[in-house]
């Protein structure tokens, strides 16, 4: 998993994950990450990063699930993919 930097229109960062022989991107929201450190308030660019790395794992479940079709678990249902170029 990659993270591919931050889409401030889309409010989210962006991460990339080999699946398949595919890069898949993922958006994972801003206000993900706000509710997970408890503060509706923006998330710091370095916290951002370290709780991407923490979670790391369960990020990449998510973005698997999404990939298959399914939806995956909260609070990581919010993050969504992009279209395939």
């Amino acid at each position: 998993m990659r993270v591919l930097g931050k889409d401030k229109r889309q409010e989210a960062y962006r991460l990339g994950l080999e699946i398949g022989g595919t890069e898949v991107v993922a958006l994972i929201p801003e206000a993900l990450l706000s509710a997970e450190h408890g503060q509706e308030a923006r998330v710091p660019h370095q916290a951002a990063y370290e709780w991407i790395e923490a979670k790391a794992a369960q990020l990449v479940r998510a973005i698997e699930t999404l990939n298959s079709g399914a939806r995956p678990r909260a609070p990581f249902d919010q993050i969504t993919l992009e279209p395939a170029p």
